[in-house]
């Protein structure tokens, strides 16, 4: 993972924090867990940082719920 994916998945992090009112810490596990930080927001990150970082915590929310986890 390069240092750009790296910033990028923590601003998306942040984001998804703020919209659920969670920790951080609790999303980056809950995220860990489900595969989501290496198998979407790294492996697409060329395609996610040129959208908004509310439109990819969104889709990331989506996603999440539709592999049976929930962050909210």
């Amino acid at each position: 993972m390069t240092k750009n994916q790296i910033d990028y998945i923590t601003c998306v992090i942040g984001a998804l924090a703020q919209m659920t009112g969670k920790s951080c810490s609790i999303i980056y596990e809950k995220l860990q867990s489900a595969g989501i930080i290496k198998d979407y927001l790294a492996a697409s990150y060329d395609v996610l940082h040129t959208f908004s970082l509310d439109y990819v915590a969104e889709d990331v929310i989506k996603l999440m719920n539709k592999k049976g986890y929930a962050l909210c």
